[in-house]
């Protein structure tokens, strides 16, 4: 196995890596109105950046705080700021070189992909329709995005108020403002629909310096000697390993059937200034809570009354369409049960085959083999984006790697029972240096199809735009197909971005 790179964590910005994880995040989308002040204001905003090494120091401060305290610190806070810019932003800036990118979705825009990614199509009026769109579409795609970070709101508004008021000074104006809060209390950490969201992240390969195991994601396997065929592929249970190419330019990618080496010269394509930045994906979903609800207690008790199984709840027909329960606890190791009590283990479990050996201080028993889908259904949504274990259509499981993204979403909205008509949902951020490859495939290729990455498995039920679809249920000898009317999630906006590294701001611009 080759040794790890050294990342340059001072030019990666720090939301691609680690990552904010702030209660509050801010989304502020700008045009371009003026390029030559726009140039200088955005040169200027160099110093106030982020970088992966301040934002893992800030973590690890805030960390050794909640330790020392015995409480989460009430005064420790900070505000992060990341920059990314579309390929029309680059090309109003005059920033040479964007045709070396071979990402067509990047060059194009989301407005112009949606169709393929199962919005519904331009012209039709159809909700998620990119005409539909707050913003993303027409007069109204952006050049650049501001993201803010705090668990200081008042901080936050402030820095929001102060960047829109320098920005629109000096040459580009607001467009578009989304304000993600993680939900409050017991809620912090799940999605509107009631789902722990991010359960799931691949540990990107790399080191923060030339020490041999200063990795950048810690590697927290037990001693037993039980975990070594994991410990070469994942960092933790349920982290697989990911070479840092498919996250950020100028990087090695993955050996398509060996994750633990790294393919010879495999950097995607793009300009030189590309190096340490990544694509970001930005989907604004809205989402239908009282809808999805509603259908899991009608659905739930039709199943019962025709027999399928006279305990089915809609909190367990729920956990069968997404793969887990509410809490995250994943369906493949109790289809019965929400062990709510229970972190540990979430994320230790395969599909395919069995797991055999037990983590320390899990009690819960191990999950069986479902090759067939009869415990967590194939179409189920975790199932769907990331067949782990399974071998796919693209071929054995190994290649799932390649698929990966760095997810960075937060939630948006008041609380259906503080506002019932107000809008809530999900801000979807996504980093990797292939959306073609990354983003849109899972889109494409597995979440809207019926036929992949299983063979009849049916289209996701959360995520899938698709209406008036099915997903198969088994319950011992009992089969049933379920009918799902889908567009519980709907884009109303969004865009392809690139984040740059940092030093892209004071020596391209």
């Amino acid at each position: 196995m080759l040794e790890e790179p050294v990342l340059d964590l001072d030019d990666i910005q720090g939301n691609v890596l680690p990552g904010f994880k702030k209660d509050s995040q801010h989304f502020l989308f700008l045009q371009i109105v003026d390029p030559e002040p726009a140039r200088l204001w955005l040169k200027a905003l160099a110093p106030r950046l982020w970088s992966a090494t301040e934002v893992l120091a800030a973590h690890s401060m805030w960390k050794a705080m909640r330790l020392k305290l015995g409480h989460e610190p009430d005064n420790l806070d900070f505000l992060f700021l990341n920059c990314a810019i579309s390929a029309q932003g680059l090309a109003k800036l005059g920033v040479p070189g964007i045709e070396e990118f071979d990402d067509k979705a990047f060059k194009l825009g989301l407005e112009e992909r949606a169709a393929s990614i199962g919005d519904q199509p331009r012209g039709s009026g159809e909700p998620g329709a990119p005409e539909t769109w707050i913003f993303g579409a027409g007069s109204r795609r952006p050049d650049v995005l501001l993201i803010l970070a705090s668990d200081n709101l008042d901080w936050a508004v402030r820095a929001e108020e102060e960047l829109i008021t320098s920005a629109e000074q000096q040459g580009l104006q607001r467009i578009h403002v989304d304000q993600g809060r993680v939900r409050p209390g017991a809620l912090a950490g799940h999605e509107h629909f009631g789902f722990k969201d991010g359960v799931s992240h691949p540990a990107i390969r790399g080191r923060k310096s030339i020490a041999p195991d200063d990795f950048i994601e810690p590697r927290t396997w037990p001693e037993d000697s039980g975990f070594d065929i994991y410990r070469s592929r994942f960092a933790a249970p349920g982290r697989p390993l990911v070479w840092p190419g498919h996250f950020l330019f100028g990087y090695l990618r993955q050996f398509k059937d060996k994750p633990e080496s790294s393919r010879p010269n495999s950097e995607p394509p793009g300009p030189a200034w590309a190096v340490n930045g990544s694509f970001l994906v930005y989907r604004r979903l809205s989402q239908n809570v009282q809808g999805f609800h509603t259908f899991l207690a009608e659905a739930s008790e039709t199943l019962r009354q025709n027999g399928f199984d006279p305990d089915l709840s809609p909190e367990r027909l729920g956990a069968l369409l997404v793969g887990r329960w509410a809490s995250g606890w994943p369906v493949m190791r109790d289809p019965k049960v929400d062990r709510r009590e229970q972190e540990l283990g979430e994320n230790y479990f395969t599909f395919t085959e069995a797991t055999t050996v037990s983590l320390p201080n899990d009690p819960h028993p191990l999950n069986l083999p479902d090759p067939s889908g009869l415990i967590c259904p194939f179409a189920a949504h975790i199932r769907k984006v990331n067949p782990r274990d399974d071998a796919t259509d693209i071929g054995p499981k190994e290649r799932t790697f390649q698929k990966l993204l760095l997810r960075r979403g937060i939630t948006f909205g008041a609380e259906i029972e503080d506002q019932p008509q107000a809008e809530r949902g999900l801000l979807f951020v996504a980093f990797q240096t292939s959306i073609v490859d990354q983003f849109e495939f899972l889109m494409n290729d597995w979440v809207n199809e019926a036929n992949k990455p299983h063979a009849n498995g049916g289209v996701d039920p959360i995520i899938s735009a698709a209406r008036n679809t099915k997903i198969s249920l088994v319950n011992g000898t009992k089969s049933s197909d379920v009918p799902i009317p889908g567009g519980w999630v709907v884009a109303t906006g969004g865009e392809y971005m690139f984040a740059p590294g940092i030093r892209f701001f004071s020596n391209v611009l």
